[in-house]
């Protein structure tokens, strides 16, 4: 069964299905209320537009994907939809350091093939590790990295890369191209996108392993 790992609930059992139980309200209070207490953590006080969901998850070839890892899923805006698409033998491991953030997706997210873990993406190599995972097929982020420090930002790109099979992706969307620097330094195979239906244009990068 599905679980958190280092949450501030602890084990939480899920059920196959993924459900929302609370409301978009409840969502936008909670991310804009965090975005107000962690500026730099969310980087944004509004979730991603569904136009960006759309754009994104689209680079994914769902047949294949048996292992996709998401980067500060936040209130569940990408969780809920690659869960909706995910073959029912895949699994999704999503790594959030915000306990907020957490506490909201244990309690509403139920689906066995969702991994919570309160960790930061930095750790990606270690927790597929302890999941018996050897790597994954595509990391989806949508971190701030204009907000992390200079070495973080080198750190996460350096292992999510290590972390992907060879032909795996790293999908990334952000409001600024402060990222493009580091994703180039490590993927030699980068294609760019963006989204003007947003509330602020987004800038997607589909780097390729």
């Amino acid at each position: 069964m599905g679980k958190m790992e280092k949450g501030p609930s602890g084990n939480h059992h899920l059920n196959n299905h993924a459900i929302k139980a609370p409301g978009r309200a409840s969502e936008l209070l909670l991310f804009a209320r965090n975005f107000v207490k962690h500026p730099d953590m969310v980087g944004w006080m509004l979730p991603s537009s569904p136009f960006v969901v759309d754009a994104v998850l689209k680079q994914v070839d769902w047949e294949k994907a048996r292992v996709i890892v998401e980067y500060g899923p936040g209130v569940g805006t990408f969780t809920t939809r690659v869960l909706e698409r995910m073959r029912p033998d895949a699994v999704l491991i999503a790594l959030e350091i915000n306990p907020d953030f957490c506490r909201f997706l244990a309690d509403s997210v139920h689906d066995s093939r969702l991994k919570l873990i309160q960790e930061s993406a930095t750790e990606v190599q270690s927790v597929l590790a302890r999941l018996g995972f050897d790597h994954a097929d595509y990391v989806i982020s949508g971190i701030p990295f204009k907000t992390l420090p200079h070495d973080t930002r080198g750190t996460i790109v350096r292992n999510t890369h290590s972390a992907l099979k060879p032909e795996g992706s790293f999908l990334v969307y952000q409001l600024s191209s402060v990222v493009l620097p580091y994703l180039e330094q490590v993927f030699s195979k980068i294609s760019r996108d963006s989204s003007l239906l947003s509330f602020l244009p987004a800038r997607m990068f589909y780097c390729a392993r």
